[in-house]
């Protein structure tokens, strides 16, 4: 039986060590850069279900390119990891909470896609994506993991658009 806690939300822990904010450090596999006009954003996941970079920022109307791999050893059905990167004032709780019940389709519900910018595919150890798409309008936005209970350990972030 598996048991999901859910009463810490959907929310990353405070003094995380992964975190980008502050004068918290930043792994080397993390980094956001200008490459030929487009925005580069590399960053990880992994077995203790965390992202490597849970803030960055980039432009409005830029393209960006945001390159995941998953560094963790759990095979994909245990511990697969992805990152959907939601639409402004999307509810990432009940995000979450519909995509944990759409195994089918790798915790990506259909009937959510218009909630959503753009997302890796679920990924395996060693494995990369990338997804390309427009920085939307200016604002705060979440990206998360869908693979069940994920987001509620923790792993997510925000993407802020200026």
């Amino acid at each position: 039986m598996v048991a999901l806690v859910c009463c810490l939300g959907c929310q990353p822990e405070q003094g995380d060590d992964t975190a980008s904010q502050g004068n918290s450090p930043v792994p080397a596999s993390s980094r956001v850069e200008i490459v030929d006009g487009v925005t580069v954003v590399y960053f990880t996941g992994n077995d203790r279900m965390r992202f490597s970079l849970t803030e960055f920022t980039v432009k409005t109307g830029q393209p960006v390119r945001i390159i995941f791999e998953n560094t963790g050893e759990m095979p994909k059905t245990a511990m697969g990891h992805n990152v959907v990167l939601l639409k402004q004032g999307v509810d990432a709780n009940a995000y979450a909470t519909t995509a944990s019940r759409a195994r089918d389709t790798d915790f990506i519900p259909k009937s959510e896609a218009d909630s959503v910018i753009a997302h890796t595919n679920l990924l395996g150890p060693g494995e990369k994506d990338t997804i390309e798409f427009i920085a939307p309008a200016p604002g705060d936005y979440i990206y998360l993991c869908t693979f069940p209970a994920h987001c509620f350990a923790g792993m997510r972030g925000v993407m802020r658009v200026e």
